[in-house]
Parts: C-alpha cells; sequence; structure tokens
C-alpha cells in the first residue's frame, strides 16, 4: 500500500518525518518495505496484513500513526449542501441477491461539469500510482485511497430507466469493463445492473457504457458493501483484480458507505460543480451494532510474559479508540466500527502489545533482525565505489585524527579554525581531519614502507572544521589518491563524473588550494559547478611523510555529487551522419592557460560544433621562447545533414580569427 506523506500530514498536524513514520509503522506490524521521492513527496510501501483493511487508506494508517505517536488525529469536516429535491424522486436502488450486497447506497449529483482535476489532487493520486482521468472519476479514487471505501460513478442518463438493481449475472450475460474488454459472465456473479442490462462487474470493475464520460451531466454515486467471498471468486474467475476489489475482498467498515458517499460528493461539488439532491437512496442497511469485548489484566500478563499496569493497558487501548473502562481486574472496550480484525480477548492483548512496544517482550533463543529502509542515496555511492574500483583503486578506510601539522596544511579558506581532542587521550593525531586527504598519504606512507610504492586509494568519510563564527561544519567528501601521473587521475575523475551524469560537462579550472603544489592544482568544475580540487600534493607534505614522490589527488564534495548524478539511463539517438574533425595548433604565449583558449572557443557558439577535445603542447624549434603550441581538436557534426567543407571551414576561420584577436594567437602550419 502506498501512502504519501504530503497527504498523510493532512491529518496529523505538525512535522513529520518519513523514517520516524516508516519506524513507527514498522514496530507497530506494519512494515515499510521502501520508501522513495516522487515529485517531490515521499511515498512509503507499507506492508498491511490482510486482517487490517482499515488501513488499506490514508486515514487508516494515519490513526495508526496517532495512538503510535500519541499525536491528535484530525479527520476532514465531511459536509454537502443538499438540494430541496429529493434523490429518490430521480432513481431507485433494487437489491435482489442481498446475501452478496447487504448494503447499497447511491446518490445524485445534477450539472457537473467534467474537466480535470485540480493539481493537489493529480499530486497526490500520481503518488499512490494512479493516473488521473477527470475530476468525478478523481474524485471516486481519492476517497477510497483517503477513507478506504471503494466507489464508483455512473453515468445517470445512460443507466436504463435511471435505476439500480443489485442481482446475479445470467448465464451468458456479457459486459464491456472500462478498460475496454469484453466480458462473459456465468451465474453466481454479482452485477450492478440497469433496467435492461448490466452496468457493472459489483466491486470489481464499471462498464464502459456507463462510464462518466467529457459530455456527462448528471451523475449516480455508488457506494455499497459486497460479500468478499464472492468478489473474490468474480475477480480471479474473470482475471480482473483492481484496486476496489483488493478492498473488498478483506471486508469494509458497515459504517463507512455513506460517510465516504456524503465526501465524495463534497468533493465532486468542489471540483466539478453541480447540484447534489437531497438524501441517499439506499438498498439493505449497514446492520452495525457495536461490539463489546474483555480483557482480563492477569491474562495479559500471562500471554505476553510481561507485568503490565492495568492503567498502561487501558491508556493503549483508548489510544487505539476502544474506548476501555476498567472494573476491577478487567477492561471492558467497546470495538469501533472499523476494526474488523477484533474478536476475542487474544486480539485485545495484541493490541497492548502492539502500541506499548514489541520490544518490551522478552526474546528467548531466538535473534531479532531490524530492516532498515534503504536510503535513496545508497545507490549512488555504490556506483561511485564500483567506478573508482574498475579504474585500480581500492577503497581505504583511515582514522578521524590527524596530526597537527597535516590537519593544518589541509585546513580550508573557509575554515576558522580546527577541531581537536585531548592531546592526553589521542596522543600527536588529536585534530579530527579538515580533509580526507591526510589519512589517505598516511596510508600510501604505509604501503610505501611495507614495498608497496605508489598506492591508489580512495575514501569516503566525514570532515570536520570551525567556520568564523565557531559553528561546527561537517562534511561529505570522496579523496583520491592516484599515482604520478596528472592525465592519469583527471581521466579518473571525469571518468567518474560521466558515469554519474553523462550530460553534465567536466571542466579544471587553475587554482591553489592548501596541500596542494602551487601552479600544479585545478578546481574541479561539474556543469559550471565547484565541486573541489585535483592536483600535486604539496612536496614539503610528501617530505614530512618521507613519500619517494610528490602523488595527485583529489578531493571532491560529497553533497555536489548526490545532488548531481542521474542515475535514470539518458538515452540519445545514434548519430545519422558523418563527423567532420579538424586540428589547430594555436601558438600562444607560454604562460597563457588551456583554460581560456577552452572558453574562448565555447564562448563562440559555433554552428555543429559537436565537441572540443585537447590534443598537446607542444614547446621547441622551430617556435620562439616564450611561445607554446597547444593543438586542440574540434568535431563538427550535424543531426540532418552531411556538412560540406566550406560550412566547416567557416566556423573554423571564426576560431582562428577570435584567438588571434583575443588571445593573440597565430596559426601554425
Amino acid at each position: 500500500m502506498k501512502i504519501s506523506l504530503e497527504w498523510l500530514s493532512e491529518y496529523l498536524p505538525g512535522p513529520l518525518l518519513a523514517d520516524d513514520a516508516a519506524q513507527a509503522l514498522t514496530g507497530a506490524g506494519f512494515p515499510v518495505e521502501h520508501i522513495e521521492q516522487t515529485g517531490g513527496d515521499t511515498v512509503l510501501d507499507v506492508e498491511v496484513t490482510s486482517n487490517r483493511s482499515d488501513c488499506l487508506c490514508h486515514i487508516g494508517v494515519a490513526r495508526e500513526l496517532a495512538a503510535i505517536l500519541k499525536r491528535p488525529l484530525v479527520l476532514p469536516e465531511v459536509r454537502a449542501a443538499e438540494s430541496s429535491t429529493p434523490a429518490a424522486s430521480v432513481t431507485s436502488v433494487r437489491i435482489e441477491a442481498p446475501q452478496l450486497c447487504p448494503q447499497y447506497t447511491a446518490r445524485i449529483i445534477r450539472n457537473v461539469r467534467i474537466a480535470p482535476s485540480p493539481d493537489w489532487m493529480v499530486r497526490r493520486l500520481r503518488a499512490v500510482g494512479l493516473r488521473s482521468i477527470n475530476n468525478v472519476v478523481d474524485v471516486t479514487n481519492y476517497v477510497m485511497f483517503e477513507m478506504g471505501q471503494p466507489l464508483h460513478a455512473f453515468d445517470l442518463d445512460r443507466l436504463g430507466e435511471r435505476r439500480i438493481v443489485v442481482r446475479e449475472a445470467r448465464p451468458g450475460e456479457k459486459i464491456v469493463s472500462i478498460d475496454g474488454h469484453e466480458r462473459v459472465l456465468s451465474a453466481g456473479m454479482l452485477v450492478i445492473a440497469d433496467a435492461v442490462r448490466p452496468v457493472a462487474v459489483a466491486g470489481v470493475m464499471g462498464g464502459l457504457d456507463s462510464e462518466v464520460a467529457p459530455a456527462t451531466h448528471n451523475v449516480l454515486l455508488e457506494s455499497a458493501r459486497f460479500d468478499p467471498l464472492s468478489i473474490r471468486k468474480t475477480a480471479r474467475a474473470l482475471a480482473m483484480s483492481s484496486d476496489s476489489s483488493y478492498r473488498f475482498e478483506r471486508q469494509i467498515d458497515p459504517t463507512l458507505p455513506e460517510r465516504a458517499s456524503l465526501r465524495a460528493a463534497q468533493l465532486i461539488l468542489e471540483t466539478a460543480g453541480g447540484e447534489l439532491l437531497g438524501g441517499v437512496v439506499c438498498g439493505g442497511g449497514s446492520g452495525h451494532s457495536p461490539r463489546r469485548l474483555s480483557l482480563r489484566v492477569a491474562r495479559l500478563a500471562r500471554l505476553l510474559g510481561i507485568s503490565v499496569e492495568a492503567s498502561e493497558a487501558v491508556e493503549a487501548l483508548g489510544r487505539l479508540g476502544l474506548a476501555p473502562v476498567l472494573r476491577g481486574d478487567v477492561i471492558d472496550v467497546t470495538i469501533p466500527s472499523w476494526r474488523l480484525d477484533l474478536s476475542i480477548e487474544a486480539d485485545l492483548i495484541e493490541e497492548v502489545a502492539r502500541i506499548i512496544g514489541y520490544d518490551r517482550i522478552p526474546v528467548r533463543e531466538e535473534i531479532s533482525i531490524r530492516l532498515t529502509p534503504p536510503q535513496p542515496d545508497a545507490a549512488i555511492v555504490n556506483l561511485i565505489r564500483s567506478t573508482l574500483v574498475a579504474s585500480g583503486h581500492f577503497e581505504a578506510i583511515t582514522v578521524t585524527f590527524v596530526s597537527e601539522a597535516l590537519a593544518r596544511g589541509f585546513a580550508p579558506p573557509e575554515a576558522g579554525g580546527l577541531l581537536r581532542a585531548d592531546a592526553l587521550v589521542r596522543g600527536d593525531n588529536a585534530h579530527l581531519r579538515p580533509s580526507i586527504l591526510p589519512g589517505l598519504l598516511e596510508a600510501v606512507r604505509h604501503n610505501q614502507s611495507v614495498g608497496i610504492p605508489g598506492a591508489r586509494l580512495f575514501e569516503i568519510g566525514s570532515t570536520f572544521w570551525l567556520d568564523p563564527a565557531a559553528e561546527l561544519r561537517q562534511r561529505q567528501r570522496l579523496g583520491i589518491i592516484g599515482g604520478e601521473d596528472y592525465h592519469q587521475l583527471r581521466g579518473v575523475v571525469e571518468a567518474l563524473l560521466v558515469r554519474l551524469n553523462a550530460d553534465r560537462g567536466v571542466s579544471i579550472v587553475p587554482d591553489q588550494r592548501p596541500g596542494f603544489a602551487a601552479g600544479a592544482c585545478g578546481r574541479i568544475q561539474w556543469a559550471g559547478q565547484d565541486i573541489g580540487h585535483l592536483g600535486r600534493i604539496d612536496r614539503a607534505i610528501a617530505q614530512r611523510l618521507a613519500l619517494r614522490q610528490s602523488p595527485m589527488a583529489a578531493e571532491i564534495d560529497m553533497e555536489a555529487l548526490l545532488a548531481g548524478a542521474q542515475l535514470v539511463p539518458q538515452l540519445h539517438p545514434l548519430p545519422r551522419f558523418p563527423a567532420v574533425r579538424r586540428d589547430l595548433s594555436l601558438v600562444v604565449d607560454e604562460k597563457l592557460p588551456y583554460q581560456r583558449i577552452d572558453a574562448l572557443v565555447r564562448s563562440l557558439g559555433l554552428e555543429h560544433l559537436e565537441s572540443m577535445e585537447y590534443v598537446t603542447t607542444y614547446r621547441g624549434k622551430p617556435l620562439e621562447s616564450g611561445l607554446k603550441s597547444v593543438t586542440i581538436t574540434l568535431v563538427f557534426r550535424s543531426s540532418c545533414e552531411t556538412l560540406t567543407s566550406e560550412q566547416v571551414e567557416a566556423s573554423v576561420q571564426k576560431v582562428v580569427q577570435a584567438a588571434a584577436g583575443e588571445l593573440g594567437a597565430t596559426l601554425r602550419l
């Protein structure tokens, strides 16, 4: 059963966190199998046992949470203005199979306007897996998921003689259901018919001929109860299980049909307008009379194996709406109409156990396993790990404390101070790490000392520092140590970012960062967002750790990776036309960074430019001292034609002219 947290919060005022709700429900016998984000909403996938049909709706789950969390339950006010014209003057209901349909109600709403549903209703229905049809049909689905009562709306004008007959199907009768399939009915199946033919398979699915459509003006709103076994047999025989049949098979609160019908009428008036005729046309009745049970306090202790005070049991049962009354050592309760599962004393004992907490009941010769919902970011973290392992790196787990020298050597510019523990306890390594890299460098040094130089490692962990206001800052970061080849580590970082989201561009902008060598560090940008740094470790730090060489390293903010990742595969059509490649060797000043060339070319907005690639940099004869030749490859492609040499040459010349004018570059022939 999918439960929308936004929807649920309507009945439980105040903050309601998904994890808190999931933990409470799971502990009370409603395991939450999955938590997912859908369209800005959080959806809980709650397992509801077959005997708790009252919890196959949001109000039912809210009622349980209110009892478990000791929070008030606020239900929507159900009322709708009725006209002076009685509904009984327009339609009638006759039940010919009372053993299969103990109760059937019909309301009439005239002059409705069929239109799209409001956004809030569409959003909530989508969260629980339903697509929007129109305002009237959506209301029936909304009320079913709100209150647990399946309803059906008929086009009143398409019902023969505008009346309802609830009867068993005649052998060989046929009906085309709203899914467009023709169904052949057999004797014993319950149908909703008009004066002429079946218009719905009772409790399972409506008929196509009487469904609410854009031309509908007058609606007959059905709300009923059916025999669970009959519905189950019919749904199985016709292979047409539905949300309605699922609920009818598990029984419905006998007092619910009329309340739910009025609630649906209220929402139809709000979303579709119209006139609600007076009263409700009924066949049969609820037949409900409150049941009473007694619970012996001594029996409670014997069955649970723990001592429970009578007052505590009374309080627990009261939170469930059972109106308990203590008479000596016996607690008398009145069973609410929606609790169809409570019939014997042991049921009440189970309710007390659920509310006070199963964890209070001793467990002997058994083990307990706590299941935690999957974390939304777990798949992204696993993808990061697998990508780095595939690139030849090993995951490390290092100590969170580092020496003062390493902590200060890697302190970020935004830090106002560092955190340290008692030196008597931690010794020299008393500072909480402001970066992942010091611990990884220590691991590289240890590997080197045992004969494994150039270890390639990565770690995902927390870093700590104080901001200028002395407030604690904690950030999850990814640290990578990758040998001595800059291009190799850059390739690993780029491959990781492309794996996370191939549609976001990656660039490295020259920058300086504590812990990295001057002139050998760059800021990693992902779709223009700064997410970390990459470069060579400062030689002084490498010498302090007795490393033979200064390794390459990268440190990336995990929050940025999690926010920018795209795990849903993005498909692009294969190119239909060939690419055209042009190599350009631009002679520029030695001090000009490549990033200036890259930014210039991309800013030109060249037509049909598919990609730009760096090839190499040349220094030496015949170039003059202080100059270098940077070679780039421009790749052009059109999605609708084969490019001509003239089209490509025009773009190439645009690059050459811009480079000459803004960078002082000349073309090396």
